[in-house]
Parts: structure tokens; C-alpha cells; sequence
């Protein structure tokens, strides 16, 4: 059974891409080929996935990329730690790997948990992974994924089943690092609000297939067919006002009328056109001014 078919896309540095699509339209299968991983009974059958410019390795150099160039944060955060062992020594262990001299380590560490909003660096490293929160095991994996310096953080809804306020903090935060740190990110999720406001471009899969590849501006003002219109919303651009730009909502043959006219034929003028004002104009078409009467056609009524 073919799952994904015709699936092209680029990343670039620095991005924030989302991989959204109902269940089982194939964005998890999408991102773990990013990763190059795929699960036991899926192979790739044509194509390549290119890190850098160059083919994903398999085997031995592909496991030595995983962690380091391309990090994974799993849905479960707690899935990205070892239960037996402190975060003290999973963290040092990471920094390690980058060649930090065992004295430094502790303030790399206290550096990166802070910097994803730990204010108390010190307590989170000594404890265990079942002493956290998902929230805070999520925190944790985001600051070893910063502590690895990886090319590419690839997250897989990343903020599910937390709780509102938890999940508004992690999400700022994580907008807020990915741009100072210029970090290149691919996260899946099923939450069109959520892409739209922390991705540079959205992916809409249907079926294996990406349906439109935009940015979230142009997806809301353009949606490529009736598919993305309807799992984006009819009214969904209005509740992102931050994209409506006054050529949006301004009206291209606005109603005018002439001075002499009476306020009662301008109240007229006004229900019949449904608006709430008109442009005054001269015999020549020349603009006089704007004539709002909202509050007398409220008292006529």
C-alpha cells in the first residue's frame, strides 16, 4: 500500500515548518523521513532526502547524526530521557559530545535550561525524569536539543496534551529561541492555530500528498482548493488579524454622494449600499470629506 507519493519540499536554515494534516494523512511518516527513520514495515521505494546538500547516510553514520545534527523531540518528552539516570548526568553527558571540558559543563548546562525557562536551573538537574512534568520534560528535551547544537530540531506535536497556559509559555518560547538562535525547525502538529502561529511556511498533507506549501499569510488568503478552505476555516483569517492588511478590507468603489443631498437620501444611500458611511463629493467628483451617520440610522430604527 503506497502511503505518501509526489512528496517534495525544501527547508531552509533557519525555518520553522509545520507538517499538518488529519489523522493518518502521512505528516508523522513525512517527518520521520526527514529523520531517515522509518518504521519497520515502510520503505522508501524512489526518492532521496538530502540534509546539506547531500543524501541522508544510513546505518552506523546516519545513528551518529541522530542526536547531534538532527535532534528529535518526541510527543512524550519523557520518551527523550533515561528514567535511571539524573538529568544532571543525561545533560553532561550531551555536552560532552561537544568537546566542553568537564568544568565548564555545569554552566553550559544552567546556560541552556535557562534559556527555555528554568529559573532554577539547579533543582531541574537533580532530579529524575519521573520527577517532571510533561511541560517541564518538554523544556528539558528542547534544552538538549540547544545544548547538541543540532543543524535541525524535528518535533512531533510537541505541545499535545498540556495544559493551556503551559502550552501558550512553551509555545512563545520556542518562537522566541528559534529566532534569536536561528535554528533550523520541523514540528509536526494537527493544530492549524498552532502552525500559523509559530511557522515560517505550512505544509498541508491530504493523503499522502502536500496539497499547498505557504506561508501562513498566503495559505489564509489563498487557500490552493476547496480542501485546505475547509480544514483551515472560512473565518480563520480574522482571528490573525496580524495578517489583514488595509488592501484586505478596504472597498474598492466606495458609496459617495453629492453635498446637496439630504441626510434622510444619505441614510437611504447607506441601507441600500449596507455600509455605515459615505464619501462626499462635489459636482466634479472632487472629495469633500466622509459622512458618517451610524448613530442617527441606530435612532431611526
Amino acid at each position: 500500500k503506497e502511503l505518501v507519493h509526489g512528496v517534495s519540499f525544501h527547508i531552509s536554515r533557519g525555518e520553522s515548518l509545520a507538517l499538518i494534516g488529519e489523522t493518518g494523512s502521512g505528516k508523522t511518516l513525512i517527518a520521520q523521513s526527514v529523520m531517515g527513520v522509518l518504521p519497520g514495515n515502510v520503505r522508501l521505494v524512489s526518492g532521496e532526502v538530502l540534509f546539506c546538500g547531500k543524501a541522508l547516510p544510513k546505518g552506523k553514520k546516519l545513528r551518529s547524526m541522530l542526536g547531534r545534527e538532527i535532534v528529535y523531540i518526541p510527543q512524550n518528552g519523557h520518551e527523550f530521557l533515561d528514567p535511571s539516570t539524573s538529568i544532571r548526568r543525561q545533560m553532561f553527558d550531551s555536552i560532552a559530545k561537544l568537546g566542553i571540558a568537564a568544568p565548564q559543563r555545569e554552566a553550559f548546562a544552567r546556560e541552556k535550561l535557562t534559556q527555555v525557562g528554568f529559573t532554577q536551573p539547579e533543582d531541574i538537574l537533580d532530579r529524575y525524569a519521573f520527577q517532571l512534568s510533561g511541560g517541564m520534560a518538554r523544556r528539558l528535551a528542547l534544552a538538549r536539543c540547544l545544548a547538541l547544537g543540532g543543524r535541525l530540531c524535528l518535533m512531533d506535536e510537541p505541545f499535545s496534551a498540556l495544559d493551556p497556559m503551559t502550552r501558550r509559555s512553551l509555545q512563545l518560547e520556542i518562537k522566541q529561541l528559534q529566532q534569536k538562535l536561528n535554528k533550523t525547525i520541523v514540528f509536526v502538529t494537527h493544530d492549524m492555530d498552532e502552525a500559523i502561529k509559530l511557522a515560517d511556511r505550512i505544509c498541508i498533507i491530504q493523503s499522502g500528498h502536500i496539497v499547498q506549501c505557504d506561508t501562513p499569510e498566503n495559505i489564509l488568503k489563498h487557500p490552493a482548493n476547496q480542501y485546505v478552505s475547509t480544514f483551515i476555516g472560512e473565518n480563520r483569517l480574522w482571528s490573525n488579524p496580524g495578517y489583514i492588511r488595509a488592501a484586505d478590507i478596504m472597498r474598492l468603489r466606495p458609496k459617495t454622494v453629492n453635498r446637496g443631498r439630504t441626510v434622510l437620501q444619505a441614510l437611504q444611500m447607506m441601507r441600500q449600499g449596507g455600509v455605515d458611511s459615505l464619501l462626499m463629493v462635489d459636482e466634479k467628483e472632487h472629495l469633500l470629506g466622509v459622512v458618517w451617520l451610524t448613530e442617527l440610522m441606530e435612532e431611526r430604527d
